[in-house]
């Protein structure tokens, strides 16, 4: 027994080094899966407004434009070719099943890509590697959201190739094409979800961290004596400021010349999702306590039109509840009309919202303490995957109520209502989604949070690694917190934050410095 044990344990780990040094066929497999069982998932209204409307405020301010529409280039391309003409990106699409299983499939080749250059970025035994590589393929979030039409697929593949070249630079493993997938996948994660501006912190934030770490006494396995190992930081840290700036100053030019060529006024749609966060705990109060509530907020601003929002918000609901048509209706009672009314409506939304957030109530800080918590417990892999043929199910609903809005994609296949009922139904039951359903995101968080410090202790982890999962971590958190304070949340808002978590796990589990490797 004990040499069929020996034998296995020997055949076992050939077979993870070899995935270990050719992960790429085990990260293609759950697409394929994907692609074999399941027509292309859509996003809801979401992924209506970002991919078939005609340029305008929606897909340029409340949802970034970057997704919004090269996201439609392989309609563009596909049904060119298929038919001989196709709308421009910036017009209203009409995709065939063909072009939109076109824009899946390079959303599945990028994450592909991504998770491929994110095991190859720290220093790893081959068998460590295998062990990765399989843990990535297994996180079925990353791949049901590949397969779905909607700006979210880019958060796993923005997301790993922002960590895998930031962890070559922050393990000194870095070269000039490093900083370009930097900065052009902060480019993307920016262009694609708003929420994401946070992830621009991440990168400078560590390597300055690292450099005041360094002078720590106790940090023996960081650069701290000589004048070289400290300067270098700096270096690097410049130069993370400059590619962030660029990334940044990029997605703004882009945001700036697309609202000027279709005449939006710039700003921010913020205040919308704020009303959604401050909704479900406003729609939870006493009439009594409304009244309270609204003489309290009320009185922090002068403005009549602001006040006559919050008592909208209050006695209405949220802006998509009724708010933001009362709103636009009292507006043009006034004399406004067009684009001013809209630029006024989201700046009076957003500055009566602000107000709710000022009085520091404690039921509304419950309500986002609640929503943080239920990010990492019972939310889980699979309760984030089933979110896409949710939202594909749901989209019906959506049709029967406008189906104006959903010219050009309403008669796929993809959304005849037997068809999407039998893609739910199968996907709750799939055991490639639900596999994981029994670890909720704390979990996994406790797990890579023990083994990793043991293996720190244990020296069989450098601290540096350490210290940057801790920081891929945080950013992870802290992108999810923010998401929790300025909207209400659902499952698959948790994606960043299991993305980081998995990131994080990956990094402090397998990695190990390179003097080991030999």
């Amino acid at each position: 027994m004990a040499k069929l044990i020996r034998s296995f344990s020997s055949s076992a780990a050939k077979v993870l080094a070899f995935i270990g040094r050719h992960p790429t066929p085990i990260l293609v497999l759950p697409s394929l899966w994907l692609l074999a069982r399941y027509l292309p998932f859509w996003k809801d209204i979401d992924a209506t407004v970002q991919l078939l409307a005609s340029a305008y405020d929606d897909n340029l301010l409340h949802f970034p434009p970057l997704y919004s529409f090269l996201g439609r280039v392989p309609f563009f391309v596909i049904d060119s070719i298929l038919s001989g003409h196709a709308p421009g990106i910036f017009e209203r699409q009409h995709p065939s099943l063909a072009a939109v299983y076109g824009l899946v499939v390079l959303q599945h080749a990028g994450l592909w890509l991504a998770l491929r250059y994110f095991i190859f970025s720290f220093s790893a035994r081959d068998i460590a590697r295998g062990c990765v590589t399989l843990l990535l393929a297994s996180i079925a979030s990353f791949y049901a959201f590949a397969h779905t039409c909607g700006s979210e697929a880019m958060t796993p593949v923005a997301y790993f190739l922002v960590f895998g070249a930031g962890i070559r630079v922050l393990l000194t493993r870095a070269t000039w094409i490093s900083w370009v997938i930097y900065t052009a996948a902060l480019f993307l994660a920016a262009g694609s979800r708003h929420i994401n501006l946070i992830l621009l912190i991440w990168l400078p934030g560590t390597v300055v961290l690292l450099w005041l770490w360094s002078f720590l006494p106790f940090s023996r396995s960081l650069p701290a004596s000589s004048q070289r190992s400290r300067s270098f930081p700096a270096l690097t840290a410049l130069t993370a400021f400059l590619c962030t700036a660029a990334a940044f100053g990029a997605d703004k030019i882009v945001l700036s010349t697309l609202c000027h060529q279709f005449g939006v006024i710039e700003r921010s749609s913020l205040g919308s999702a704020m009303s959604g966060r401050i909704g479900t705990w406003v729609d939870r109060l006493s009439p009594e306590r409304k009244r309270a509530l609204l003489d309290s907020v009320q009185r922090l601003t002068n403005d009549t039109l602001v006040k006559l929002t919050i008592q909208f918000q209050i006695e209405i609901g949220s802006y998509d509840k009724g708010t933001g048509a009362a709103l636009a209706d009292a507006l043009q009672v006034r004399g406004f009309a067009g684009e001013k009314l809209l630029a006024l409506k989201d700046q009076l939304i957003s500055q009566s919202s602000f107000c709710f957030y000022r009085t520091l109530d404690f039921g509304l800080i419950k309500e986002i303490f609640s929503d943080f918590w239920r990010g990492f417990f019972p939310t889980n892999d699979q309760g984030i995957a089933i979110a896409a043929p949710k939202a594909t199910f749901f989209s019906l609903e959506r049709i029967n109520q406008n189906p104006s809005d959903w010219e050009g994609i309403k008669e796929s296949p993809i959304f005849v209502p037997s068809t999407a009922k039998a893609t739910l139904e199968r996907a709750t039951t799939d055991n490639m989604i639900r596999h994981w359903r029994w670890l909720p995101i704390l979990a996994w968080t406790l797990l890579f949070l023990g083994f990793g410090s043991w293996r720190a202790a244990r020296g069989f982890l450098p601290g540096r690694y350490l210290f940057v999962g801790l920081t891929i971590l945080g950013i992870g958190t802290l992108v999810y917190a923010a998401n929790c304070v300025c909207i209400y949340t659902l499952p698959r808002y948790a994606l960043p934050l299991l993305v980081a978590v998995i990131a994080f796990g990956c990094l402090v589990s397998a990695g190990s410095s390179a003097d080991k490797l030999t």
